[in-house]
């Protein structure tokens, strides 16, 4: 069964500010912001805070709400946002390879566009059908 039209618009959004947040810098370390934009986070972010591990579970949740497995798609999506928001807490962050971290002083668009999409992913989950179980 395919996702109402509610779900599918809020989904699309997810998606949309998703795409958006790779495009910016997320935040600054050591006052310097224009190091880490949203793709190169995507491509080596597992390296350097567990945050990261949000990016697969918002995927998975775009697929249990694009499916209709509400339960499962609002536990992925809660989940993503909560490790999403955990980086609000972060003093230091892993920027090198040789893994010495630098102190985070500042957000920026890409990591609220990056959040906002974890939020709609949520709102998608919420809005899905409940799927009958069958026994």
């Amino acid at each position: 069964m395919i996702a109402r039209p509610l779900t599918r618009v809020a989904l699309v959004f997810s998606f949309i500010l998703f795409a958006a947040s790779l495009t910016q810098d997320a935040f600054c370390v050591s006052g310097i912001c224009s190091d880490w934009p949203g793709w190169s986070i995507l491509l080596f972010g597992a390296l350097g805070h567990t945050s990261w591990f949000a990016n697969p579970l918002l995927g998975a949740s775009w697929i249990a709400s694009l499916f209709s497995r509400r339960v499962p798609a609002l536990i992925l999506a809660l989940a993503a946002l909560a490790l999403a928001g955990s980086f609000l807490f972060e003093t230091s962050v892993v920027t090198n390879e040789a893994g010495m971290s630098n102190p985070v002083t500042g957000l920026r668009e890409g990591y609220w566009l990056w959040l906002a999409s974890m939020a709609f992913a949520f709102i998608a989950a919420f809005f899905a059908r409940k799927v009958p179980v069958k026994l």
